[in-house]
């Protein structure tokens, strides 16, 4: 990421993957406020696009990562037309599953999250794919 993004954000850490994203009023409450919910659709695309980064693909019949543990922190609330910045990096990675860490940011951190996701197959677990393994074995020593 470069330090443009970084200082128009209020960025801190080391982040894999970034993406602008302006608040849509279908994301928001009756309030304008992003709505909770919403914070989970934003990480899911970027899950979505990493899994797809790695070489990947969602489709039946082959292995794929679903959510098995999800934990957020709310910082500070979001509103309606916000220019924001999401970002997610991997922190972990076992023989079936793997940690993601998300954050949003716009003047510094607003959410973070965390997630424990394992790659199934056929509803069992199974281990991660060899090219998604690499990838994110490269991630984590970078």
């Amino acid at each position: 990421m470069d330090a443009a993004l970084r200082a128009e954000f209020g960025v801190e850490g080391e982040w894999h993957m970034a993406r602008r994203h302006r608040v849509r009023w279908a994301e928001c409450d009756m309030h304008a406020h992003v709505n909770h919910a919403a914070y989970f659709v934003f990480f899911e695309d970027l899950r979505v696009e990493h899994w797809l980064g790695l070489g990947q693909v969602l489709q039946a019949g082959e292995p794929g990562p679903v959510v098995a543990k999800l934990s957020a922190s709310f910082r500070r609330a979001l509103s309606f037309g916000d220019d924001i910045l999401l970002t997610l990096r991997v922190e972990g990675m076992r023989t079936t599953s793997y940690q993601h860490r998300y954050a949003v940011w716009k003047g510094g951190l607003c959410f973070e999250a965390e997630a424990l996701l394992v790659v199934v197959l056929g509803g069992a677990s199974t281990p991660i794919p060899e090219p998604a393994r690499g990838g994110m074995a490269r991630l984590l020593s970078s």
